[in-house]
């Protein structure tokens, strides 16, 4: 992880703690590819000797136990995949959307 005086070019650490929802996910983490600020949930990760892939799985918020057999309601499912790169190489990441909607996730 990097220096958090150095992110954004201008962030103090408090300044980045306070602000950095306020600026926007992008400007404070440019590394951010996914970010949901109000979810709740789990990720998954899985990794072979070709690729690694990220689900994560949104519920609504948990204001009270839910006994369901399945768990209850889903948000949303989104997996992240990237193939194995080569050095000097830019991960590519893709997205897909595998069940429900992400909203105002980035």
């Amino acid at each position: 992880m990097g220096d958090p005086n150095a992110v954004a070019g201008r962030l103090t650490r408090r300044a980045f703690l306070a602000g950095a929802p306020a600026i926007g996910a992008t400007a404070a983490a440019p590394h951010l590819t996914f970010l949901d600020w109000g979810g709740h949930g789990y990720a998954t990760v899985r990794a072979t000797g070709d690729a690694m892939e990220c689900e994560f799985v949104c519920i609504p918020r948990p204001l009270e136990r839910n006994d369901a057999p399945d768990g209850g309601p889903l948000r949303y499912r989104v997996t992240h995949r990237a193939p194995l790169w080569k050095a000097g190489e830019r991960p590519r990441l893709t997205r897909k959307v595998v069940e429900g909607d992400p909203g105002l996730s980035i």
